[in-house]
């Protein structure tokens, strides 16, 4: 009989791919495919972690049976450390206990949308709110061999505002403050009033069609990849005149790769205006539910996403390939197993929408049969 093996990867951010022929496992060697990806700024962490394994036959029937790539209840010892500056004394893990050295992760079992592989997937999760400085080191035990597998990552920052539009913009003279949406992020100050609405430049004005727009911002420190989303929050009124409910329509940007992990360097990604129009002209109708009587332009939000160096190695090392050659190098970063152990962190910020910006999206021939109402309209939230 053919003989297969198969090891899983797990996608959060819908940005990674993996190949499923790693030829890892001798038989009766025991190892591990492990997904985790931490961020400081998500309430909720996730680890990931599967059995390879070798079946006699076609592994992907194999890997329909939950038992075949879940581990059981309470095989599995999932923890956490965090270390500092090199050290190897284990520091405090969790922003707001002032004791807590070591998190033991908890498992729970989720139901993943059909594929192939069974869709009762068990993950291990922690609540503690982690610190964005540091290295945390993963460490997982077989509470029956007794073995064990360990990952460390550096912990990634989040991208900083950046003194230029549309990241953040500061006015003169004072007082210092810029407009966002309902005020968020820029402490007791909230637009909009009287006194800054004719700052016209405070606020995203993408009405010139042809225009050549950037969106500026600073790398920071252990991140190497950074993705940046510029999303157009909008209002649906339906026929009835019943809320239609708040959407969205991201527009993606390439990858942003840093020349060093020291921070600091100034990074850009560049679009012409005419790009978003075409961007919501295609993907709004998309979203439609019902019958729809108009459209409200509520805010732009701007999300920069920072990764650490091993997870950009891994998206590196398993993107697709262009070539007649599918043979790619395998990465993976953990000890005694396969896959990946990184961080990731995101900044986000959102602006109010220019007058004349408003009144475009209501009258530009691309986006006309969207029914966007003109003039301006704050909502908050």
């Amino acid at each position: 009989m053919k003989r297969s093996i198969l090891y899983i990867c797990f996608a959060t951010v819908a940005l990674f791919s993996c190949k499923n022929d790693l030829d890892v496992l001798a038989p009766g060697e025991e190892t591990i495919s492990v997904y985790g990806i931490l961020n400081p700024n998500q309430a909720v962490q996730y680890i990931r972690i599967n059995k390879v394994f070798i079946t006699e036959g076609d592994a992907v029937i194999a890997a329909q049976d939950q038992n075949t790539i879940n581990y059981g209840p309470g095989e599995l010892k999932v923890t956490l450390q965090r270390f500092m500056n090199g050290s190897t004394t284990p520091t405090l893990t969790t922003v707001g206990n002032a004791t807590k050295k070591e998190i033991v992760l908890t498992e729970t079992v989720i139901t993943t949308a059909n594929g192939t592989f069974n869709v009762g997937q068990r993950l291990w999760q922690t609540t503690d709110k982690l610190y964005n400085t540091g290295e945390y080191k993963l460490t997982i035990t077989n509470l029956s061999s007794g073995k064990e597998y360990t990952s460390q990552t550096t912990m990634v920052d989040s991208v900083k505002s950046y003194p230029a539009m549309p990241f953040i913009y500061v006015s003169a003279p004072a007082p210092n403050h810029y407009p966002v949406h309902c005020g968020t992020g820029n402490g007791a100050y909230t637009p909009p009033t009287a006194s800054i609405q004719t700052f016209s430049v405070a606020y995203i004005n993408y009405s010139t069609v042809n225009s050549n727009q950037s969106i500026r911002f600073r790398s920071v420190a252990n991140a190497k990849l950074y993705k940046v989303v510029m999303r157009f929050h909008y209002i649906d009124t339906l026929a009835d005149g019943s809320y239609g409910g708040r959407k969205y329509v991201d527009m993606n940007f390439s990858d942003q790769i840093s020349n060093t992990l020291t921070g600091g360097e100034e990074m850009m990604v560049k679009f012409n205006a005419s790009e978003f129009y075409a961007n919501i002209a295609s993907e709004i109708p998309k979203q439609a539910t019902g019958a729809v009587k108009n459209r409200t332009a509520h805010y732009m939000e701007y999300i920069i996403s920072a990764c650490g160096e091993s997870l950009q190695t891994f998206l590196q090392v398993n993107q697709p390939s262009n070539t007649i050659a599918q043979d790619k190098p395998n990465y993976s970063n953990i000890k005694g197993g396969v896959g990946v152990f990184g961080s990731i962190s995101s900044t986000s910020i959102s602006k109010e929408l220019w007058y004349d910006f408003i009144d475009k999206i209501a009258d530009d021939p691309s986006t006309s049969s969207l029914q966007f109402n003109k003039n301006r309209a704050f909502i908050c939230p």
